[in-house]
């Protein structure tokens, strides 16, 4: 389970730096916005705050109001006639005194068809004192008032502006007369207040830090891909060797740069040191096959020079004696036979001439008369020869095959045993033409089968070693391959070459 939730991961996982470098600035982007929204929430918090904060304060300054205009008419000494001036002066120090604590509120006592007959703000930040109710709300507070007035009641009035919020309050005032109420008003800036402005200052800040990554982060990306690019292509353009890459500018990039040149160096090195041990192994396997080859032909050359010595020397020793005479002149004779069948098999080994190619029309022809050629030979053996082939044509060199499969034949019949049985077969299969050679014989020693094909091979006293390295020189001429398969019964040659019909 653990080992496919690893493969689950690594698969969701990227791959490359640059995708690293995204998902990082994505995650940092989500919570950029996770934290905007939080500063955002927060702004809309404190301004909720505010406006009840601000509510409480309009109402309880209009409470306020009416609590002192009830001390003041508790005087049996005062009317509750709003019309004189000294009670209109007493009435604004009541709003006064009721609103000095509260931070933007201001208020005022107003008549039904009079309007205002106190008005007061105390915490007004402008120069001097403000005395004047403001005409722009006038309308809101006539509302509030009169309403408050005639219904005995509180009323509360809300205006929501683009940059602040109005909050209006009435309130009836006590006692026999019912065109008299008390108003407050404050206002609580939305936009341009000190939470909007903290609000929009850590917004600001996040969109310059957000904008400031993208912009970095794009930079090293295109940087990183140029870079990469540039290393690709110096890469991709070497064929063999490793090329000295130059220094990026940047600092990982750089290491890896210089492992891959000391890579490249260590390569280049080991590569020169293989090329002269190669050149080494091939020299001296040149000298041991010129040993060998120089061993067999010396091998192969006295054993006859030996035997055309004896038989001299026996002629010689004969006198008058003419039959024994000519019986030594007839074994010289076939000695020198025999040097000149191991002399043409040598230059045929050593001479790779390119075949001459030409149209053979009867395949099964040509195995037949390679077979009768060795047809006494093999009775002289006590061996039976059979062709099989397909009756069909195909190209190739004639005189250079036919000396491929004759030492193959001779091979054979040496091989078998009185009674044996000697097979040859020619077919095509999907795009090779197949020889083959089989024999009942007892096989190829296992000390010999890694090297069957290389000259002045062989297990038998007589042999020169010759024959199969001649077959394998013809297959390969032709473009084709030499094989063997070892049977329990015997041996089978192999000879494919490549298909060809003009």
């Amino acid at each position: 389970m653990r080992s496919q939730i690893t493969v689950l991961v690594q698969k969701g996982l990227p791959r490359s730096i640059v995708g690293w470098f995204v998902v990082c600035w994505a995650a940092f982007l989500l919570a950029s916005i996770l934290v905007g929204g939080l500063l955002w929430s927060l702004y809309r918090q404190s301004t909720t705050d505010q406006l009840r904060r601000a509510s409480a304060a309009v109402a309880y300054g209009c409470d306020a109001i009416a609590a002192g205009y009830s001390s003041l008419i508790a005087d049996p000494s005062r009317a509750p006639d709003v019309a004189t001036p000294a009670l209109e002066k007493d009435l604004a120090v009541v709003v006064k005194m009721a609103l000095r604590d509260l931070d933007g509120v201001e208020g005022g006592v107003w008549k039904i068809d009079q309007g205002s007959v106190a008005y007061a703000f105390p915490t007004y930040e402008g120069t001097g004192e403000k005395t004047d109710v403001p005409q722009a709300e006038q309308a809101s507070i006539r509302e509030a008032a009169e309403f408050a007035a005639l219904h005995r009641a509180p009323y509360d009035h809300r205006q929501d502006g683009r940059a602040q919020t109005l909050l209006l309050r009435g309130c009836p005032l006590p006692g026999a007369t019912s065109n008299l109420s008390a108003w407050t008003m404050t206002r609580v800036a939305t936009v341009g207040g000190r939470a909007y402005g903290q609000a929009m200052t850590g917004l600001g800040i996040l969109l310059a830090v957000v904008l400031g990554s993208a912009a970095g982060l794009g930079h090293v990306l295109l940087g990183w891909s140029r870079r990469l690019r540039s290393l690709e292509k110096a890469l991709a353009s070497s064929s063999d060797e490793l090329p000295t890459l130059e220094a990026t500018g940047q600092r990982d990039l750089d290491r890896i740069v210089e492992a891959i040149n000391r890579a490249g160096a260590r390569l280049s090195e080991a590569r020169s040191t293989a090329k002269a041990l190669t050149q080494q192994m091939a020299e001296a396997k040149r000298l041991a096959t010129l040993g060998r080859v120089v061993a067999g032909v010396a091998h192969e050359i006295r054993n006859p020079i030996a035997a055309m010595r004896l038989k001299a020397e026996n002629a010689v020793a004969a006198g008058p004696d003419l039959a024994r005479k000519d019986r030594a002149l007839e074994a010289i004779v076939e000695q020198i036979g025999r040097l000149e069948a191991l002399l043409q098999n040598l230059l045929s080994s050593i001479q790779q001439a390119p075949p001459q190619p030409m149209l053979v029309t009867d395949i099964s022809a040509f195995l037949t008369g390679r077979a009768d050629l060795f047809s006494e030979q093999a009775a002289a053996h006590g061996v039976a020869l059979e062709t099989r082939s397909c009756e069909t044509g195909a190209v190739f060199d004639p005189k250079r095959m036919a000396q491929a499969i004759d030492n193959l034949i001779l091979n054979a019949i040496q091989n078998s045993p009185t009674g044996g049985h000697v097979l040859l077969h020619a077919e095509r299969t999907e795009d090779q033409l197949v020889f083959s050679v089989a024999d009942s014989g007892r096989g190829v020693p296992e000390a010999m089968r890694d090297h069957m094909f290389e000259p002045f091979a062989t297990d038998r006293a007589e042999g020169t070693g010759l024959g199969l390295a001649i077959v394998r020189e013809v297959a390969e001429a032709h473009g084709g391959t030499a094989r063997v398969i070892h049977r329990p019964d015997g041996t089978t040659f192999i000879v494919e070459l490549p298909w060809r019909t003009s």
